[in-house]
């Protein structure tokens, strides 16, 4: 049993790496995709498949008492009276106080801001979750308010305001995932 697995893995990883060279019309070309749809739909299938990242735009806008997140990149920051240029460190905004505070990695530096509209430029960040918060999703044709919803994005590439009472995001996501 073991060597028919071997054996089919083996096919399969040839008929990959050939496919393009014999895609001419005939026996061996019809063989090897015979064994590719087979593979590809039995359970090993999903063992070689590469994983794609779907972009998609989104625009996010959630209601948080408080929130802290990190810039994993360089980043530039303006509000109406000032700008702050490849800031790489701790941001954490506080609602209820109206402000917001950048803690510069590596530094005691600490910039505390009044919030009014604070905009982050081209942030980037592997992965937000949010939980039981109003949340409004515009992505595509998918159009979403909820009073408390959960949501995972994944990959976000894009513009942050900081604004009064509310957060927007606004750029690219590789997944979004209600929770």
């Amino acid at each position: 049993m073991k060597n028919a697995i071997t054996i089919c893995l083996v096919v399969l990883f040839l008929s990959m790496m050939f496919a393009p060279v014999v895609k001419a019309e005939g026996l061996l070309s019809d063989f090897f995709e015979m064994i590719k749809k087979w593979f590809e739909s039995s359970p090993l299938g999903n063992l070689f498949a590469m994983p794609v990242k779907r972009i998609e735009t989104m625009k996010l806008s959630f209601y948080p008492e408080s929130f802290e997140f990190n810039a994993e990149d360089f980043v530039n920051i303006t509000t109406k009276e000032s700008e702050i240029s490849n800031f790489k460190g701790n941001m954490n905004v506080d609602m209820g106080n109206k402000i917001m505070v950048l803690k510069e990695s590596g530094s005691s530096l600490s910039i505390k801001k009044t919030i009014g509209i604070i905009n982050i430029h081209d942030l980037k960040l592997n992965s937000l979750e949010l939980k039981d918060m109003k949340l409004i999703l515009t992505s595509g044709n998918w159009n979403e308010t909820t009073e408390n919803g959960s949501i995972v994005v994944k990959d976000f590439l894009g513009n942050v305001f900081v604004k009064e009472g509310v957060i927007e995001l606004e750029g690219n996501v590789s997944k979004l995932t209600k929770g």
